[in-house]
């Protein structure tokens, strides 16, 4: 029987951090625990991270970079507008279902006042133009002139709601509701 390989030590550090928040939060994060659950003693660890900090940032980072990926499997700048809009909104909710402790981990992150600002990468060109594509009509995009957080609760937000509870909706509903998205956030001009 073949066994699974161990992961690297930096990936475990992470795994392990991933874990302990998601159970405990950021305070309930001792190194000594993350030591543990990683299989890593503390100057492994500290050869890798030099804080708790550090390690809870670069777990932000890779996280949030397997996010902005996902979203944008399968898009092209040449799709269909509604097209586009239901693929990005279906690899959302695939996303976050697939994804739950890593987003528990981000909305904790989000509000944790200890941690410091994410150091982003630029978005890519494929990103920026398909913010540009889906913004408001007065901005150039082709979406109502809504405020900017009315758009993303309206259409995101539900996707991450629905993805977060205990059923998972066939492909066809979903595809359903993601045309219904499109149809209520798009600018009818």
């Amino acid at each position: 029987m073949e066994s699974k390989p161990k992961p690297k030590k930096r990936d475990a550090i992470l795994d392990a951090m991933l874990d302990v928040v998601v159970e405990g939060g950021f305070h309930d994060a001792p190194m000594s625990l993350i030591a543990k659950r990683s299989g890593a003693s503390a100057g492994v660890i500290y050869h890798y991270f030099a804080s708790k900090e550090e390690i809870i940032q670069a777990l932000y980072e890779r996280i949030y970079t397997l996010k902005r990926t996902s979203f944008f499997e399968g898009y092209s700048p040449e799709m269909d507008a509604k097209e586009a809009c239901i693929r990005v909104w279906m690899n959302w909710y695939a996303f976050y279902r697939k994804h739950l402790r890593e987003m528990r981990f981000l909305e904790q992150y989000e509000h944790a006042g200890f941690v410091c600002p994410p150091a982003k990468e630029p978005l890519g060109e494929v990103e920026l133009a398909f913010m540009r594509r889906f913004s408001g009509r007065s901005k150039g995009g082709i979406l109502k002139d809504w405020p900017e957080e009315v758009l993303m609760e309206m259409s995101m937000g539900l996707a991450s709601r629905l993805a977060q509870q205990p059923r998972k909706l066939p492909q066809s509903v979903l595809k359903e509701v993601a045309e219904q998205v499109w149809e209520s956030i798009r600018s009818g001009k």
